[in-house]
């Protein structure tokens, strides 16, 4: 038996569309300059508000990648308001981070019976949590979970933007297990990338479960062989049945 299921977010328990980085961002900077300029806190001409916005995100952006660690993203928009002398308050920046991540919502659904398929597991007795590779503040990650009526599923969740350590590095693996109490043997993890999720949970000693998503990669996958595959995340409560030998629930009938 299991004592917990970790689950990756993005691709895995939320279905990405095509998102187009550029346009978000542009949707994302005027949000959050009309907001400055209605709670008239004096947002600086709009094209040096962009250029700066675009500079300071895309350097942040390249450092983490060569670095192979994570930023915040609310980091970058206190760095922006400092640069133009913005005196904004804790309100105002949750505001903020709410205005740059929320254009990507319409490209996000959940599958049908996610929320089953986890109020199942959950009365299986199995802890759950998530894992991310994410430059988004937790508020929003958190306020997006709960649009889609996951939040209450997930007690345990952990971003590298606040550990500022990515998949696979084993620290962000090793902050959520110890925050469940579980021990890495006695643990499952779901995600989508060999090279990140499936690599990090095996070298800890976790039971892996790969759901391909569109950033898949066939060399890794011979590289870093998972121990189970799925199409769907809503076969993760008919695997975890077969594997305990348990009866499927009366959703997955």
């Amino acid at each position: 038996m299991f004592d917990a299921v970790l689950f990756d977010l993005a691709d895995t328990l939320l279905s990405f569309g095509k998102v187009k980085a550029l346009s978000l961002f542009s949707q994302g900077c005027r949000d959050t300059h009309e907001y400055l300029a209605e709670q008239n806190l004096n947002p600086p001409d709009y094209a040096a508000y962009r250029k700066f916005s675009l500079r300071a995100f895309t350097g942040r952006y390249l450092w983490s990648h060569v670095k192979g660690r994570d930023f915040n993203g609310m980091d970058v928009i206190v760095s922006v308001l400092r640069r133009f002398h913005v005196r904004a308050s804790e309100k105002d920046l949750h505001a903020m981070a709410w205005m740059w991540y929320r254009p990507v919502l319409p490209q996000v659904h959940v599958v049908p019976g996610t929320r089953e398929m986890l109020e199942s597991l959950r009365q299986m007795g199995l802890k759950l949590a998530i894992v991310s590779n994410t430059c988004a503040p937790p508020c929003c990650l958190d306020r997006h979970l709960e649009r889609e009526m996951l939040l209450e599923y997930f007690p345990t969740r952990v971003y590298s933007s606040t550990t500022l350590y990515r998949k696979p590095h084993r620290i962000i693996f090793e902050s959520a297990l110890e925050q469940l109490g579980v021990h890495a043997s006695r643990a499952v993890f779901v995600g989508d990338l060999i090279a990140r999720d499936i690599r990090g949970a095996r070298r800890l000693g976790m039971r892996t479960v790969w759901k391909p998503g569109r950033k898949s990669s066939p060399i890794d996958r011979r590289r870093f062989k998972p121990d189970h595959t799925i199409r769907v995340i809503t076969e993760v409560e008919p695997l975890l049945r077969a594997i305990f030998s348990l009866p499927a629930s009366a959703a997955t009938a």
